[in-house]
């Protein structure tokens, strides 16, 4: 397997962490305070990051600081909306809101980097934004306080996949990613300290299961893969990838809380599956083998 295919199986795999840790991220933060979740949650994963990447540290330049501070701050903004958004709407909605920052990628790519984008990319980011919605919008889409929080949080995701692929070439991505993360912990500590809400050490059930959770697999996985693998993947496939995100979090429904299979699931499943495959396939060299064997 090549390192192309290889991330983008990595990330995928990523992605089931994330459509899990949303109900884990839900539970967690309760009524309390979503700066001190978050806070736990980043200095968790920094730790774990240093220890089995500590031999990287010693690569850390002016540079990578600013490219961490540069990368950190739209994924600190849209972080943080995306835990106020969950404590005022439902997952299935989160979900599939934070799924329109797979539309907003190519926009913010053509109007702030003037980079083409191919027709194939934007019609597999409908078509997996069409699955999407069918698979997490059982009823009518209604839009509360929660679902504009996580519309912000889109676009700032948006601007941070696109700011890990302006800086993806660096040659030791896992100095930038350490830093990426320190970076968050110590945003969400000031913004802890300003919170009337903030609770350092709550007992709220699940709180601590949700933090490990969010942490280890669902941060220090995913951000250490996605920045490593951009490299080799463009920032439409990365965003497409997210798109299985919410087809996860269906799918760990079904297994650990026993819900049914239901057409949509499957239908919309179909969708985003297929979308992906466009968004891979060199549809013009497959034109030109499949003409080259007919003419032999």
């Amino acid at each position: 397997m090549d390192k192309k295919n290889l991330y983008l199986f990595l990330l995928i795999l990523g992605t089931a962490f994330w459509g899990v840790s949303f109900t884990f991220v839900k539970v967690g933060v309760g009524e309390g305070s979503p700066f001190a979740f978050l806070f736990f949650k980043f200095f968790v994963a920094t730790l774990c990051l240093i220890a089995i990447f500590f031999n990287q540290l010693k690569y850390i330049t002016k540079k990578t600081f600013r490219i961490s501070i540069l990368i950190g701050t739209p994924l600190l903004i849209g972080t943080i909306l995306q835990t106020i958004g969950l404590k005022y709407t439902t997952v299935s909605n989160a979900a599939f809101i934070t799924g329109l920052d797979v539309i907003l990628i190519p926009v913010l790519k053509l109007f702030i980097y003037k980079k083409k984008v191919l027709r194939k990319v934007w019609f597999a980011c409908a078509l997996a934004l069409t699955g999407l919605y069918i698979i997490v919008v059982k009823d009518d889409l209604t839009l509360n306080v929660g679902d504009f929080w996580i519309l912000a949080c889109a676009l700032a995701f948006a601007l941070y996949v696109l700011q890990v692929g302006k800086y993806s070439n660096e040659e030791r991505p896992m100095p930038s990613v350490i830093l990426l993360m320190l970076f968050c912990t110590v945003g969400c500590f000031v913004f802890a300290l300003f919170d009337t809400n903030t609770v350092w050490l709550p007992d709220t059930n699940g709180f601590w299961t949700a933090v490990l959770f969010a942490a280890l697999p669902a941060t220090a996985y995913m951000y250490a893969i996605q920045n490593a693998g951009q490299r080799y993947l463009g920032e439409e496939k990365i965003a497409l990838t997210y798109l299985f995100e919410p087809v996860f979090a269906t799918v760990a429904g079904i297994v650990i809380l026993k819900e049914a299979l239901s057409t949509e699931i499957i239908i919309g499943g179909i969708f985003i599956i297929s979308a992906m495959i466009i968004s891979e396939v060199n549809f013009k060299k497959l034109r030109s083998r499949m003409f080259s064997q007919r003419t032999l």
